[in-house]
């Protein structure tokens, strides 16, 4: 999707029989979101949608307004026929409304198990629910919105953050600045195991117009103005060409993180 919208020729593209995209596999910053919607005219445009392989495709997808209303900026949907869902805490109990917490899921489309892993699917499957290890939350609609991945989330001052959260600001930004963005924790917090936010960003062209210098600054001025401050990226803003995906397009965090470490390490023994 970021390569479609992002692309240097899709303002004169035809796109006039394309009439609806369903989309899946990685999370979808609302800020993409509106930019592919200002390029197909259609009334309803996208429908995106929550699942994994675990549960053979789908959890939970946006359904036609008409039934649940209009669609909400990065909301994953309701859930699909047949599937349960629990939303917990880190203590295992339930929680509220529009608070974010571990997903479970159980229905007829879950898997068994995983192959020939009894260690894993002993940690996955329990008491016939799926830990997903995604934070979500739901609204008092029943509509699910994607937050985080449980391992991606940070802990900063004893606060969690999300570095989805920080993404989708720094797309936000009014001057369109980033094209792409990740966010992740580095080393360098007030404890040995407490990480830095730290942003790998890809210009677009208008960002790259006004330079790095210049739009990093910019970047780091919206964020301390729009985030909290255990939100602001301390471990630093890094440009970049590509942010690094697997072939299903999820951001593969860990290796923006282990080149930094590697790259901070080599200077410190300098």
């Amino acid at each position: 999707m970021h390569q479609l919208v992002n692309h240097k020729d899709i303002e004169r593209t035809d796109l006039s029989s394309l009439v609806h995209i369903f989309t899946g596999a990685a999370y979808m910053p609302p800020a993409l979101e509106a930019k592919f919607k200002k390029l197909i005219k259609t009334k309803y445009p996208m429908f995106e949608g929550y699942g994994m392989s675990e549960m053979t495709l789908s959890v939970a997808r946006k359904s036609w307004p008409e039934y649940f209303g209009k669609p909400k900026p990065g909301c994953a949907g309701v859930l699909a026929p047949g599937v349960e869902a629990r939303i917990v805490r880190a203590d295992g109990s339930e929680a509220d409304v529009d608070e974010p917490g571990e997903i479970w899921v159980r229905g007829p489309n879950m898997a068994l198990g995983y192959y020939n892993n009894e260690k894993a699917t002993k940690e996955a499957f329990v008491d016939g629910w799926l830990r997903t290890g995604d934070h979500l939350k739901a609204d008092k609609d029943g509509l699910l919105y994607f937050v985080d991945r449980v391992k991606d989330t940070l802990k900063v001052s004893g606060v969690q953050v999300s570095p989805t959260e920080i993404e989708d600001a720094l797309m936000a930004h009014p001057n369109k600045l980033v094209e792409d963005v990740c966010v992740a924790g580095v080393s360098g917090g007030r404890t040995s195991d407490e990480k830095n936010p730290r942003a790998w960003v890809v210009l677009t062209e208008e960002g790259k117009r006004r330079g790095p210098e210049t739009t990093l600054k910019m970047l780091d001025e919206w964020t301390k103005k729009t985030l909290s401050q255990y939100k602001w990226l301390r471990g630093g803003y890094e440009v970049v060409d590509a942010i690094p995906k697997n072939p299903t397009g999820k951001v593969l965090r860990r290796v923006l993180q282990d080149r930094y470490e590697q790259a901070k390490a080599s200077k410190t023994k300098l």
